[in-house]
């Protein structure tokens, strides 16, 4: 990423630590193009409960979907403190340009420098079905997820929401 605006000249990468009902995600900044209000989705797939449905979003209709249970946690349908983290597509696929997530308050804005981020320990290390790896950033938790397969298994409903 040299000379992009998300890494600085120091090597920190601007993130973004995003409050879930379990372990917060930590992602790139540039992963995110809006947070919203959480606004009750149209639609949703009794098969695949992690598919909430669909959302308005500028004039656009985008899917939403629950890290949670696509990770294979549980999900409590709405709280308080619900808000929809727009995600720009990591894999460039032009009919799947943005899709939504269900997140639990503001994101954290970060400069993240390597020294920052270690592994969690081997005891607490399984990933879920839809991480790719678990960090500890700050001395926080996190998850890192594995957007590319976020965006597939949606590319796989596409044709049934």
């Amino acid at each position: 990423m040299a000379g992009s605006s998300e890494q600085a000249e120091s090597g920190s990468l601007k993130s973004r630590l995003i409050p879930m009902q379990q372990k917060p995600l930590l992602l790139p900044a540039s992963c995110i193009a809006d947070v919203v209000d959480y606004s009750r989705p149209s639609g949703g797939n009794m098969e695949n409960r992690w598919y909430l449905g669909e959302i308005e979003w500028r004039g656009q209709t985008i899917p939403l979907i629950s890290f949670e249970r696509i990770n294979g946690g549980r999900f409590a349908d709405f709280s308080a403190t619900a808000r929809i983290a727009v995600m720009h597509s990591v894999t460039g696929n032009e009919q799947l340009p943005f899709y939504g997530i269900v997140i639990q308050g503001i994101p954290q804005e970060m400069e993240v420098l390597a020294g920052d981020i270690r592994p969690m320990p081997e005891t607490e290390s399984t990933t879920g079905a839809a991480e790719t790896s678990r960090v500890i950033v700050r001395e926080i938790p996190a998850a890192i997820p594995d957007l590319s397969q976020l965006e597939q298994k949606l590319v796989e409903l596409e044709g049934q929401y």
